[in-house]
């Protein structure tokens, strides 16, 4: 199991504290599994190297097919997503940080029940999503977010309510993402984490300004397709 540090630590380690700040967790008894090299080549190298594949399927699509360059098609994906492209984005955005990490610690805790049960739980807010987004595709088919409906049934200040709770949301979960991601290649390598932190967001900033919407849905498709090849291929390691 982790061994986390507080702030009462570092009063213990009077000559050393300035190699310990509050939140650190100790996963592998003061070493790493793989050299800081690698932890670099993973952020950086792997991250440009995505951002470019992700950049040449954006561009192979609005070279090929009739695409459409205005701020509706940015902000919508044309509104034009097929379902394939949907069950990407919807298992690449429900397998994040959190879940990796904390069903993998059930999983080491309690067995193949953690797991199971870790992922039952979550279950349920997708299977309602999925019958909350076909109605409000048959009732407001032009909409571009779920502010603009909220506003239209129940007025302005459920409108500015559910405007907050968005707002703080979307920090809460890329913070979250941020830091999660930072803190395994921090855990892995021991890469400074505040340069992982830094570095991680990079690539998405670059493809996500380059095609909007569409972006998220392509590299949803590429994450899948990624660990879901490496889930294979450890399969039987594992079993």
């Amino acid at each position: 199991m982790a061994e986390c540090y507080g702030w009462q630590d570092l009063l213990n380690f009077a000559g050393r504290a300035g190699n310990f700040y509050p939140g650190q967790c100790d996963y592998f008894g003061g070493g790493t599994v793989l050299p800081q090299a690698i932890g670099w080549v993973i952020v950086v190298a792997f991250g440009a190297v995505f951002t470019l594949f992700t950049s040449l399927a954006l561009w192979l699509d609005s070279r090929f097919t009739a695409h459409s360059g205005s701020s509706e098609a940015y902000t919508t994906a044309g509104r034009s997503v097929k379902a394939g492209l949907t069950a990407c984005d919807i298992v690449s955005k429900w397998t994040w940080a959190a879940t990796l990490l904390q069903s993998s610690n059930v999983a080491y805790k309690y067995g193949v029940s953690g797991p199971f049960w870790y992922a039952a739980g979550a279950t349920i807010q997708v299977l309602l999503f999925a019958i909350m987004a076909v109605e409000i595709k048959r009732k407001a088919p032009t909409c571009h977010t779920v502010l603009e409906v909220v506003r239209a049934r129940w007025g302005t200040v459920a409108h500015l309510t559910f405007l907050v709770f968005c707002l703080l949301t979307n920090i809460i979960v890329t913070s979250m993402l941020i830091l999660g991601g930072a803190a395994v290649v921090n855990g892995l390598t021991g890469m400074n984490i505040f340069a992982a932190a830094f570095l991680l967001p990079v690539g998405v900033m670059f493809y996500t300004a380059q095609g909007g919407l569409k972006a998220s849905y392509v590299a949803s498709w590429a994450n899948t397709g990624g660990w879901r090849g490496v889930g294979f291929c450890t399969f039987e390691l594992v079993w």
